[in-house]
């Protein structure tokens, strides 16, 4: 098995962050192992991808926490000190909320859940509700955007700064980074893969499989960071919780045309079923339920949240994760030393 954690990983930082990714663990990630466990040269440049950007999040809490803690103690105990107050400054719930997003991703994509999604359309419909309803959200709330450009050298780093000044006022970026852009990205990423055709061509092609995953992943991401981005972008306790609402109507949709659908509906998931020994209608009615419901419970419980967060404890998360973007943004002699 292969080792993805760095040698060098602090042992201050919650342990969860690196440990969720075992040797071998992304040997099925964005795309289904068709029954072998092994790790193919394509599969060896996903698991460096990943463990590169845990090593970077890692990177960006030592930057982030570095300036208050000098240079006390030994080099090894200044990086471990230098980690944990940058989790502490960005907060420890967001550094355990990214772990654990990379955790649900390990679960929709490895076996025995992705062995079982080539056989069963309602394990691969699990699958797929768990990178949408699951990692996409702890993963936005683990603030990575924050964190991860904080890890690159200094000249990246201004120039980033300036790339950011330069593309806000632009007209089209405003659009793209609107949350109703964000909205109408997902729901029609959503529809379009559960579509016949296209979820067809997805299970008889890899690299087709491979965009599936990274569009549900990528739009459900950019959706749910308008609702936990610890910067002044994220939407106010009223908007986000209308935010959510609308997003769980198209979803229930969808989940009920599945499961009162008197046919099968996906000629390739259906032939996949009949062959492994499952009724083809049973197993779509259920694959529908799984997006109606367990969706739908995870669209309210954020709605709660919400609701709670506003009332309770106003923007206090969103103050002091804001010093991480004033981290980023500051002048060279603070961020660039």
């Amino acid at each position: 098995m292969l080792s993805t954690v760095p040698s060098a990983v602090p042992s201050a930082v919650p342990s969860a962050v690196p440990n969720v990714i075992p040797g071998g663990v992304l040997s099925g990630v964005l795309a289904h192992g068709g029954g072998t466990y092994g790790l193919s040269p394509d599969m060896a440049g996903l698991v460096a991808a990943i463990a590169l950007a845990t090593a970077a999040y890692l990177a960006g809490l030592r930057r982030l926490g570095g300036r208050a803690g000098g240079r006390a103690g030994g080099r090894a105990g200044g990086r471990a000190g230098a980690a944990s107050r940058g989790a502490r400054r960005l907060g420890r719930a967001r550094v355990a909320s990214f772990a654990a997003g990379l955790l649900a991703m390990a679960v929709a994509l490895l076996p025995p859940l992705d062995h079982l999604a080539d056989e069963r359309f309602a394990a691969h419909m699990l699958q797929h509700m768990v990178l949408i309803a699951v990692a996409a959200p702890l993963l936005a709330l683990g603030a990575p955007e924050l964190v991860v450009p904080l890890a690159l050298p200094r000249r990246w780093r201004r120039r980033l700064v300036l790339a950011r000044h330069a593309l806000r006022p632009v007209p089209v970026v405003r659009w793209l980074m609107l949350p109703v852009t964000a909205w109408l990205a997902h729901i029609t990423v959503l529809w379009f893969w559960h579509l016949p055709g296209p979820y067809d061509l997805a299970l008889r092609s890899e690299p087709v499989h491979v965009a599936e995953h990274l569009a549900f992943l990528g739009t459900a991401w950019l959706l749910w960071w308008h609702v936990v981005t610890p910067g002044r972008s994220r939407l106010s306790g009223p908007a986000a919780m209308l935010y959510m609402f609308v997003t769980m109507l198209p979803s229930a949709a969808l989940g009920a045309v599945l499961t009162l659908a008197p046919a099968p509906l996906f000629p390739v998931q259906a032939a996949e079923v009949t062959e492994s020994g499952g009724d083809p209608l049973f197993d779509q009615q259920l694959a529908g339920l799984v997006m109606w419901v367990p969706a739908d419970l995870v669209y309210l419980g954020a709605f709660i949240a919400l609701f709670l967060t506003w009332t309770r404890t106003g923007r206090r998360d969103g103050r002091r994760a804001d010093q991480a973007e004033e981290v980023l943004a500051a002048p060279d002699e603070e961020v660039l030393r």
